[in-house]
């Protein structure tokens, strides 16, 4: 059963040859949803990289950005943009997480503490 949702910052940490957060995400039942799949392209600095990036991330399943989610990350957006400076993609991911029940597995925790009901964890290295 799947647990945990990595964050991005957790993926750039393991394409940047992190040994022990490669095999703790490992060692977990993980997915990842489509906003950090993009955001994880988005970082890769040339069309090699992206294709290992893809390569590594086909061992997860892909959940897809769902209407309910959508929704969710606007309110989140609505509750949480000003105050705490929320941006589009944690919102995204964090809607995914509250919807599938997941933890969030994140090296940034100030970018989701403030989230009513969310969990996460940094990783365990």
């Amino acid at each position: 059963m799947i647990e945990y949702l990595p964050d991005t910052n957790v993926f750039s940490r393991i394409f940047k040859r992190d040994a022990p957060v490669r095999k703790f995400v490992g060692s977990l039942e993980c997915a990842i949803d489509k906003t950090i799949y993009i955001e994880c392209l988005q970082g890769s600095k040339s069309n090699q990289e992206k294709s290992l990036i893809e390569k590594y991330l086909t061992r997860f399943p892909l959940l897809p950005i769902a209407p309910r989610s959508s929704a969710r990350a606007i309110d989140l957006i609505r509750s949480y943009s000003n105050s705490h400076g929320f941006l589009i993609g944690d919102a995204l991911i964090a809607a995914t997480a509250l919807e599938n029940d997941l933890t969030i597995l994140t090296c940034n925790v100030s970018d989701f503490q403030f989230v009513q009901d969310l969990k996460w964890m940094k990783p365990i290295v």
